[in-house]
């Protein structure tokens, strides 16, 4: 009787074991299939919302997306708009774009950044209001999450702040 107790309790702990390794391969695509099916979306304040419209240019291509307002009356993550400019290697060595943010026909900002070869230089943008729609940005780093520049991958994201 004690050599079938131990039996068994050794092969449950080595189907533990097993289970334990085995099982959130598993699980992991059950609930990836689940949630995927669901209308789980992520935060539009951290991907910038859906694009709207793609502006084209010689080598490059802007792409202007829907204006993300913010979220709570306490938010520190105020209204803005994402603007990508892609690929960064097509890019001039200094960019000035007037842009027309809400699609109206008329430049609402123009956004001026130096742009580096080197991804590791630190990118500085401004951003001059032509109406009352945005908010200045004078050579700005990453200010906050509604007013930044940064290098990703092979794209120069600004997001200009919406007043």
């Amino acid at each position: 009787m004690r050599r079938l107790t131990s039996a068994l309790g050794y092969t449950v702990a080595v189907l533990t074991i097993v289970v334990a390794v085995v099982g959130p391969m598993f699980w992991f695509g059950f609930f990836s299939r689940a949630a995927a099916k669901t209308s789980l979306r992520i935060d539009p304040t951290y991907t910038g919302g859906d694009p709207v419209r793609t502006i084209a240019r010689d080598a490059y291509q802007i792409v202007i997306y829907k204006p993300v307002p913010k979220r709570a009356p306490l938010s520190a993550i105020g209204a803005f708009v994402q603007i990508v400019w892609k690929p960064a290697s097509a890019l001039p060595a200094a960019v000035s774009e007037p842009l027309d943010l809400d699609g109206d026909g008329r430049p609402d900002c123009e956004v001026s950044f130096q742009a580096p070869r080197d991804p590791k230089v630190k990118l500085l943008v401004s951003v001059k209001p032509l109406n009352n729609l945005v908010k200045p940005m004078n050579a700005v780093s990453k200010d906050s999450f509604a007013s930044l520049i940064a290098r990703v991958n092979d794209t120069i994201v600004v997001r200009v702040p919406l007043r």
